[in-house]
Formats: structure tokens, sequence, C-alpha cells
């Protein structure tokens, strides 16, 4: 029986990180802007615009990374590591929503 070794490229997930913080970050600004300003309307429209363009790009991060997850499987530890720090900007914006939310800003 002959064994064939397959050599298979080491994934770089440096990308969906840099993603993951990124949005985190401009999600954070937009947030306390929202909060500071008096006339916060105009953060509000940009905002949305970011959000529009954000989710996207997240769900196609998200699909190039479970499709790593699936065909490399010697690597799912390191990129079952990447999908939960891109999946962890969800509770930040549920709680963000649920805080303007609940001081009645939105």
């Amino acid at each position: 029986m002959q064994t064939t070794l397959i050599h298979e490229e080491p994934f770089e997930g440096k990308t969906s990180t840099e993603l993951a913080l990124g949005c985190f970050t401009i999600g954070t600004l937009f947030f306390i802007l929202f909060l500071t300003l008096k006339d916060p309307s105009f953060v509000f429209i940009i905002g949305c615009i970011f959000i529009i363009l954000a989710i996207p790009l997240n769900i196609i991060m998200l699909a190039h990374l479970l499709h790593h997850f699936y065909i490399l499987p010697q690597q799912r530890n390191y990129i079952g590591l990447k999908i939960m720090i891109l999946l962890s900007n969800l509770p930040v914006a549920f709680l963000y929503y649920a805080i303007l939310h609940s001081y009645q800003l939105l």
C-alpha cells in the first residue's frame, strides 16, 4: 500500500483578522460619534452606508473561511479561530444597538 503525501500551503488568515478589526474600529468610532454629537443624523447616514458595505464583505470572508475550513482539515483550529474572530463583531454590534435603543436614540 502506497501512501501519497499532499503538500498543503499554509493558510494565511491575516486578511480576515484585518477585516474584523477594521470593522470593529470603524463601528466603534461611529458609535462614539453618535453618542457625543448633538446632531448625529450625518453619522447615522454614514453608519448605515458602512453597514451596507460591511455586511457583504464579512459574508464573503466568512464563506471564504468556511470553504478553507472544509478543504484544509489540518488547519481547522487556526481557521476556526479566524472564523470566531470574524464573528466576534456580531455581539458587539448587538450591544451597540441595545445601548442606543435603550436610550431611545434610534
